[in-house]
């Protein structure tokens, strides 16, 4: 299947209701794209709902539902699986110590995508190659990737949604996911606070198993506005999204 390339994207977003995934979610709505939404609460987005109504289309579910996230999945312009997938799920965390009442979210949630996109394929309802963007970390390369004076913080306090992005990500490189159209985006820390503009986010990639052939994009904190502004305007917008296909994109600000 090849990748859709049509002027006009459909979007499926997960972890949409706050931080990066919302920030996706404004930027995908304001440049008129049609997007999908799963959210356990619907009424967090009510705003936005009511801002546009005719182009964001919300699932009540779980992200760990097959069922719900086929509907999430299947565009309501086309009825087949929408362009891009945006994944933006993450733990909430509780305590000084960080942990987690769902410790497995990132990778469950992953799984449970993958699983419905092929039940999709079986059904004939996938008719391009969706591109699929996953939100992760830095921290959790075998190459330093953080400045540090971040490393107690990341591998002390950050160990539990670590592991979980660790296991999403292999998931998505190497096991299930690993013949998909995937671009995995590793922000460093982040931080809410307006959006600084495309130009002052830094960015490198490297795709797994080749030698990297830049400089790590090394940073203490990017605004979570930036990553969803990037992602909607390098991963779907652009015409050029197929250059971050199958590559591991770190950035910060």
């Amino acid at each position: 299947m090849s990748t859709s390339q049509s002027s006009t994207k459909t979007v499926a977003i997960f972890g949409a209701t706050g931080g990066t995934g919302l920030a996706a979610l404004k930027n995908s709505l304001q440049a008129g794209l049609h997007v999908n939404v799963l959210a356990r609460t619907p009424a967090k987005l009510s705003t936005l709902q009511t801002q546009y109504p005719t182009t964001l289309h919300i699932t009540q579910g779980d992200i760990r539902s097959v069922p719900d996230i086929k509907k999430t999945l299947v565009s309501t312009t086309t009825g087949n699986a929408v362009d891009v997938i945006i994944s933006a799920i993450g733990m909430f965390l509780k305590g000084l110590l960080m942990t987690s009442d769902d410790p497995t979210i990132c990778y469950d949630g992953t799984l449970a995508i993958l699983t419905a996109l092929k039940e999709l394929e079986a059904e004939g309802k996938v008719k391009a190659e969706p591109r699929i963007v996953l939100l992760s970390t830095t921290g959790i390369s075998s190459k330093r990737d953080i400045p540090l004076g971040m490393i107690p913080l990341y591998h002390a306090v950050l160990c539990v949604p670590h592991k979980d992005k660790k296991e999403m990500e292999k998931l998505m490189i190497e096991g299930e996911g690993k013949h998909r159209n995937w671009v995995m985006i590793r922000p460093s820390f982040l931080v809410d606070g307006e959006t600084k503009g495309l130009e002052n986010v830094r960015v490198s990639s490297e795709k797994p198993g080749e030698e990297k052939k830049e400089a790590t994009a090394v940073g203490y904190a990017i605004r979570r506005e930036d990553v969803g502004l990037w992602i909607v305007e390098e991963c779907v917008k652009s015409t050029g999204a197929d250059r971050w296909s199958g590559r591991i994109v770190s950035m910060t600000n």
